[in-house]
């Protein structure tokens, strides 16, 4: 699939920029020991990668947005739902 270009408004101005679709990616998930004994295992999966037109960091490289979508699974926990009757 080709990129998409269009205008979005970004702080305030509008600019020209191009949805790069997401050819391969791989998100490995991080793991959370919290204090009350729990483990989640946390993802940010990318769902729309955007590239600004025209704009460039002080050393030349393109700026990018990465639009994401938490994914959190809880491996352990102490804690359960009080038992429907």
């Amino acid at each position: 699939m080709p990129e998409e270009k269009r205008k979005m408004t970004l702080l305030g101005a509008e600019m020209d920029v191009a949805e790069v679709p997401i050819e391969k990616s791989d998100e490995p998930m991080a793991t959370y020991e919290l204090e009350d004994g729990s483990v989640l295992k946390v993802r940010n999966i990318a769902t729309s990668i955007i590239r600004l037109e025209g704009q460039f960091t002080p050393d030349g490289r393109p700026i990018y947005i990465v639009l994401t979508t938490p994914a959190v699974n809880v491996q352990k926990s102490k804690l359960s739902a009080p038992k429907k009757q």
